[in-house]
């Protein structure tokens, strides 16, 4: 039951707790049931009304916070035992699911472990292949990515560095080519 469904005591909150006597500090006093064991207690209207929840200790109190909801794996259907706040936004029971559901949700396959792990390796030694610069900011060329069993995988052995404008200009072609070019040029002729 809420405290403010329950009439106030007659003269409880009319003064402060040190001008009352002992008969009159326990009308102050509100029964509530522990929202966690249940037990009965009685707390002072001017402290329960501060708090939703009401406890009779503190190790109910962070015993309930300790309480675990079940919640399925996207993936797998795996059942995880999760805390309120992390029932929000936890989907997935392992790193696995994880990138399963990232490539299912056509997330860029660059987000793979396998793919971050090659760029990395590449930085080290930042030199741009096509012109000899040790200036970035570098593009990662040349590693090969596909989706296999859900997962999103990539291979490097062909992988290497190229500096933003040498990047540029090996795209610029295929950029040009792209159907969202040629419907633009089209469109534009198509205007005059």
């Amino acid at each position: 039951m809420k405290w403010s469904e329950q009439t106030p005591p007659k003269g409880g909150m009319k003064y402060h707790r040190s001008q009352l006597t002992g008969i009159l500090r326990s009308k102050a006093k509100v029964p509530f049931n522990c929202d966690h064991c249940g037990l009965l207690f009685e707390t002072y209207a001017c402290w329960a009304k501060r708090y939703a929840t009401h406890y009779c200790g503190r190790a109910c109190a962070w015993a309930s916070r300790i309480i675990r909801f079940p919640k399925d794996c996207v993936i797998c259907g795996f059942i995880m035992m999760l805390t309120p706040s992390l029932a929000v936004r936890k989907f997935t029971c392992s790193r696995n699911c994880m990138r399963k559901k990232r490539v299912t949700n056509n997330m860029t396959v660059r987000s793979s472990p396998d793919y971050k792990a090659i760029a990395k390796h590449l930085k080290k030694n930042a030199v741009c292949k096509l012109c000899g610069t040790f200036n970035g900011p570098w593009a990662v060329m040349g590693i090969k990515t596909w989706v296999e069993d859900g997962l999103s995988c990539a291979e490097g052995s062909k992988a290497y560095l190229a500096c933003r404008h040498c990047h540029m200009e090996s795209v610029a072609s295929l950029a040009v080519n792209s159907t969202y070019m040629t419907d633009r040029i089209k469109y534009y002729k198509e205007k005059k």
